[in-house]
């Protein structure tokens, strides 16, 4: 395939733009090594010059990425996560077109500390579940997520919490219980040596903390939450709509 010469659009960035459809269409997948700067003269009938100033874009533009003696790969997606969604990760993960997986790290009763007690409107020697998940899409690490739900009001919940089953869904069958609304905090934090192994990534990578407090219908705090996201996996977006 030849680029237009006679076109207004610089060959650099035509070649750019081939690349990035091919990423897309699948035709070079994530982790995948891209062909030679030779080859893609050949190929696309253009310049040394060019194809460095295409893929050395497509690099700062951290579509794609460069090993030392190894060539050029194809970077990671981002993920996109609307921040102000209710949804459980399985629902989202699966409307997305991914496969969502959990695993179970953690699943133990415990004494809650005085945070718990006043948003469950519990006592300090109640017991509340503490659950810690590794969460995956498409069978990648994409979160650690740490929750908190009050035993009173789910009692045997620990019992029924198993590896990708969605936590929603438990509430719905056993407990009849909807959540209705979530209020969230998003901070940035770096990652130890734990978090480091679990998403293979350097210590003191950039990560996201995600907290929330959910709600059911009837405004009662029906869990809390703890997710830890590598920030070069995702990307959270907004959606604001004109209410006048």
């Amino acid at each position: 395939m030849k680029l237009k010469n006679a076109s207004q659009i610089p060959l650099y960035h035509q070649l750019k733009q081939i690349i990035i459809e091919d990423i897309e269409s699948g035709k070079y997948e994530t982790g995948e090594q891209l062909p030679t700067e030779m080859e893609l003269c050949k190929k696309y009938g253009v310049s040394r010059i060019t194809v460095r100033r295409a893929v050395s874009d497509l690099v700062d533009e951290k579509i794609l990425y460069r090993k030392q003696g190894k060539g050029t790969f194809v970077s990671e997606s981002k993920i996109k996560r609307e921040l102000i969604s209710i949804g459980s990760f399985s629902d989202i993960t699966t409307q997305s077109g991914k496969e969502p997986s959990t695993q179970i790290l953690e699943n133990k009763i415990k004494k809650p500390n005085g945070e718990l007690c006043s948003l469950f409107k519990i006592m300090p020697e109640d017991n509340v579940l503490e659950l810690k998940r590794l969460l995956s899409i498409n069978g990648k690490p994409f979160i650690i997520e740490t929750s908190y739900y009050p035993i009173s009001r789910f009692p045997k919940l620990e019992t029924y919490i198993g590896s990708n089953v969605s936590t929603y869904k438990i509430l719905r069958d056993y407990y009849d219980v909807e959540i209705n609304k979530a209020e969230k905090t998003l901070d940035v934090t770096l990652s130890d040596v734990e978090q480091s192994a679990i998403f293979e990534c350097d210590l003191n990578s950039v990560m996201y903390l995600l907290r929330k407090t959910a709600y059911d219908t009837n405004n009662e705090v029906v869990h809390v939450s703890n997710s830890l996201i590598l920030g070069s996996k995702v990307t959270f977006t907004f959606t604001v709509e004109n209410i006048e």
